[in-house]
């Protein structure tokens, strides 16, 4: 694993490991689909559903770490720029289509953000396909703050062309804002920079339209809270206190309703990619989870670190 500073992550190490996720992609024809994928290591399968274009990084040092014992799989999802968007049903399907294309019947799943709403959703719809579930940073649904000002932002960004007007660093901005929010208490380290972050959403093009076409028809429309005592397999649940995505309380209360939650860990964490920055941390969480006995009773309190 690449070594890290006292105070953040630092450049080369950042770079590293991005370096390392785009070594291992090769263009695969899985039946219908043709994608990017990483297939590393050997031994039971552990799919990783994909967060956005350039932002795979996130799961750069859990395909480093566990690729050592298992069979890792990761596919870099479709992104549109043009006016046909990809339905929350479309990326559900995307996934089942790479699980069916690479002949996996049941898996370990693991998912972070808006990748775990994805997630969520195949898992409601495909219950027989999931050996297990490892869900960061996300909730059963995805109100944030202000809201409903936030959610009225997102409708009318949906229904008008605000697309051809809206400038992309001010969106970018908007996001990343967004994802480095944190208590001002809070004085995690590692962390990751924000330039770090925000030189890998430059490379996403047609931002914009990415966001409207690809990103929003996903979390506009994600709601699981009706739904999410019928998820019956074995869920590894994992945030940290002051998410502004995905507040803690809300992940909380997700794991009071899951039938078999494993655990629920509160970890530190200065920004949302703490799954990367605190590797160290989360990654033999996973591990256990992965390895240990998958208990058929969830858990009678939360776990925290």
């Amino acid at each position: 694993m690449s070594a890290l500073t006292a105070a953040q992550i630092d450049d080369a190490t950042f770079h590293e490991d991005v370096a390392y996720i785009e070594s291992l992609w090769q263009r695969t024809s899985i039946g219908k689909l043709d994608v990017p994928l990483i297939d590393h290591g050997q031994g039971t399968p552990l799919v990783m559903v994909p967060i956005l274009e350039h932002l795979e990084f996130v799961y750069a040092r859990q395909v480093r770490a566990l690729s050592q014992q298992r069979r890792v799989i990761l596919y870099r999802r479709r992104e549109t720029r043009t006016t046909q968007a990809i339905s929350l049903a479309a990326r559900v399907e995307e996934l089942r289509g790479v699980l069916d294309g690479l002949h996996l019947d049941q898996v370990d799943l693991l998912a972070h953000g808006d990748a775990a709403m994805v997630l969520l959703e195949f898992a409601a719809r495909y219950p027989q396909r999931c050996r297990s579930l490892t869900i960061i940073a996300q909730g059963a649904d995805y109100q944030i703050a202000p809201h409903p000002f936030i959610w009225l932002l997102h409708e009318l960004y949906v229904r008008l062309p605000v697309e051809y007007i809206l400038p992309a660093a001010f969106l970018r901005r908007t996001v990343i804002n967004y994802i480095m929010a944190h208590a001002p208490s809070n004085t995690t380290r590692p962390a990751l920079p924000r330039h770090l972050i925000e030189e890998q959403f430059q490379k996403i093009a047609r931002w914009p339209f990415v966001y409207k076409y690809s990103v929003l028809p996903v979390i506009h429309y994600f709601e699981m809270r009706q739904r999410i005592s019928a998820l019956t397999m074995p869920v590894l649940l994992i945030n940290r206190a002051d998410d502004a995505l995905s507040p803690e309380y809300k992940t909380r209360w997700m794991a009071k309703q899951l039938p078999n939650c494993a655990a629920y860990h509160v970890v530190q964490g200065a920004e949302r990619f703490f799954m990367y920055s605190q590797a160290e941390v989360v990654t033999p969480l996973i591990e256990a989870f992965l390895q240990g006995e998958k208990p058929q009773r969830p858990l009678p309190q939360s776990q925290t670190l």
